[in-house]
């Protein structure tokens, strides 16, 4: 029996059901068919022409990305139009795009759990629980409190050496607001854009929130009631993700035989 881009769906949607996704997300089969039939799967966190070409290169009939590439109203299919673009070379080429996003922050693949992990914290629970059993982001305490400084040098190391990413990123972006000196116990963990979770975090009593895409005005509010911030940047806070994937859809047994690669293009657009 083929294995379509229908099942394929459904597999993901066991651990992040479109349902949990926001109101403003744009998640599921955005491109193609869910009765195409697959042999290759290529992951990756956004859906940029780049991509597209590897996916054409690997031979992939399907992409599974995190970000999705349709947000706003899609008036036309030109070929001046740039936000077409995509869309467009994916029909060309005859690729699906799956995307599950602020469903899949929310579920058991999440990066917030893996970069804890990394972190060492301890007593990790959720950290914005939702109606059901899932929530975005982490929450949790070191074994032994420690200044600021020592930790963010460690917790970047262990960041390098550790194995939660597919394959090795450069540590671009990654920017630290606080003193150094402060003592950091209890930390909140938060993939993908964390600004409006500074206050929740400050609320719950956290030292350190490590996050992405933090704005300035945000950070000052942080520091002024007495807590760090970590910006590891959007994509090094995602791109655990990839990896938890490619894990989850290796291992599930109707999907055996279907060839699965992460991106290796796909990558922080910032440079050191």
């Amino acid at each position: 029996m083929a294995v379509t881009v229908g099942l394929v769906a459904q597999i993901i949607e066991q651990i992040a059901p479109k349902s949990w996704a926001e109101d403003w997300d744009n998640v599921g089969l955005l491109v193609g068919s869910g009765s195409a039939p697959i042999e290759r799967i290529l992951l990756a966190l956004d859906g940029t022409l780049e991509v597209v070409e590897e996916a054409k290169a690997f031979g992939a009939q399907l992409i599974v990305a995190h970000h999705p590439i349709i947000f706003r109203p899609l008036k036309n299919l030109r070929a001046d139009n740039a936000a077409a673009q995509v869309p467009l070379r994916l029909l060309q080429h005859g690729i699906g795009y799956y995307a599950a996003h602020t469903n899949l922050d929310q579920s058991i693949v999440s990066s917030s759990q893996a970069l804890g992990e990394v972190l060492g914290l301890k007593k990790m629970k959720t950290f914005e629980e939702g109606v059901e059993p899932r929530g975005y982001g982490v929450s949790g305490y070191l074994e032994h409190p420690e200044k600021l400084g020592i930790l963010w040098k460690s917790f970047l190391s262990k960041l390098r050496s550790s194995d939660i990413y597919a394959q090795p990123y450069d540590l671009a972006g990654v920017r630290l607001a606080g003193e150094l000196e402060r003592v950091v116990r209890k930390v909140v963990i938060v993939n993908g854009s964390g600004s409006r979770f500074v206050s929740k975090a400050l609320f719950k009593g956290a030292d350190l929130l490590i996050t992405g895409d933090v704005d300035h005005h945000t950070v000052l509010d942080a520091l002024e009631g007495g807590m760090a911030v970590g910006d590891l940047g959007h994509f090094l806070t995602e791109a655990p993700m990839l990896k938890a994937m490619y894990h989850y859809l290796s291992t599930e047994k109707s999907l055996q035989g279907i060839e699965i690669r992460v991106s290796s293009i796909n990558r922080s657009p910032w440079q050191l």
